[in-house]
């Protein structure tokens, strides 16, 4: 089989296989519906209650109706968003630095908006303020690495600048939230803080779902339309330029996309780790390095691999895990399988 025919037939199942883990998610969705410490839901329950949703309304007054819409169907709409967003994301600065280690706190958004995310619960803000200040604090640490490593940089080799400046970052903000959790009470506000550092779907509601949509819309649209374009970031700046791409823009565009994704990801369900890191390389042993398809199959399995992380989270204890224990447990013995079979990492320029 010639490369070229491995080619064509890596790009024609890369729209199934899209539509398969996007069914898959939805099945997951309908399921975590049914899955919880309330037990006493059934999925005959909640096909019910989809049901009479769906035919506008009628029977909504049923039992167990409260806890399946107010409860669990804004959480299990929320980690398809959430789980596309970071998986998007963390293929985006894989893409943006050319390193198959990157993912979506290489910049410092992740720890920028935890800082805020603890100083709100330091402060005793409400649930929004709280929001409002993780994903702030989280786009302004960004903006902040960006227009340093151009200044320390004079705008000659960005990237080496990007990933100085944003460890430098992510350590400072580290330390803001140490500094925060020591002074933090320890009976009522430290449990909060520690809790919300590890991730957890469980604070989502119906009135977060119209802003996390909104954002991640703002972020992922742009991202898949230039999806294409990503590879030539893996190129040397004389390279790409010679195609006519203005590799600057591309550049901050990926940045900008990423981070909002990122940040509205991290406010709502605090820190989820290695999450961003291992979904694109799962999706890479699929259809390879070209982020023409790479992004699209990250963003579609991130959303499953969520579902399928929260339901665990609520169904191996008897009280609930917060999800980053799931995914350190999982995501770092599969990022070994990946380093030792060498699952398509190697072809980075």
């Amino acid at each position: 089989m010639t490369e070229k025919t491995e080619k064509n037939q890596h790009d024609r199942r890369v729209l199934p296989l899209c539509l398969l883990l996007i069914l898959l998610s939805v099945a997951a969705a309908v399921v975590s519906l049914s899955v919880g410490r309330y037990s006493q839901v059934t999925m005959q329950d909640v096909l019910h209650t989809l049901g009479a949703l769906l035919s506008g309304g009628a029977d909504l007054a049923e039992r167990n109706t409260g806890v399946i819409l107010q409860l669990r169907l804004p959480r299990a709409v929320a980690a398809i968003f959430i789980g596309t967003a970071l998986a998007a994301s963390g293929a985006a600065y894989q893409a943006l630095f050319a390193n198959p280690i990157a993912s979506p706190d290489t910049l410092g958004v992740t720890q920028g908006a935890s800082f805020g995310a603890v100083l709100g619960i330091l402060l005793g803000l409400g649930s929004f303020q709280m929001k409002f200040l993780s994903f702030t604090i989280g786009c302004l640490v960004v903006t902040g690495v960006f227009f340093l490593a151009q200044k320390v940089g004079g705008g000659r080799n960005l990237t080496f600048y990007l990933l100085l400046v944003g460890m430098i970052a992510s350590s400072i903000f580290q330390a803001l939230v140490s500094f925060v959790k020591y002074t933090a009470d320890a009976d009522d506000q430290l449990p909060q803080i520690t809790y919300w550092l590890m991730g957890s779907l469980s604070k989502i509601t119906l009135r977060d779902l119209p802003t996390l949509i909104l954002l991640f819309l703002a972020g992922f649209i742009p991202l898949i339309l230039v999806r294409w374009r990503l590879n030539l970031l893996l190129l040397t700046p004389a390279e790409a330029q010679s195609m006519g791409v203005d590799v600057h823009r591309l550049r901050l565009v990926a940045i900008v996309c990423a981070t909002l994704l990122t940040a509205v990801a991290t406010s709502l369900a605090g820190g989820i780790s290695w999450f961003g890191l291992i979904v694109p390389h799962m999706a890479r042993y699929l259809v390879g390095n070209d982020f023409k398809k790479l992004l699209p199959v990250s963003a579609a399995m991130g959303s499953l691999f969520l579902l399928l992380m929260d339901m665990a989270a609520r169904t191996i204890s008897v009280q609930e895990l917060p999800i980053s224990i799931l995914t350190s447990l999982v995501g770092a013995p599969l990022f070994v399988v990946v380093l030792l079979g060498k699952w398509r990492t190697t072809d980075w320029k």
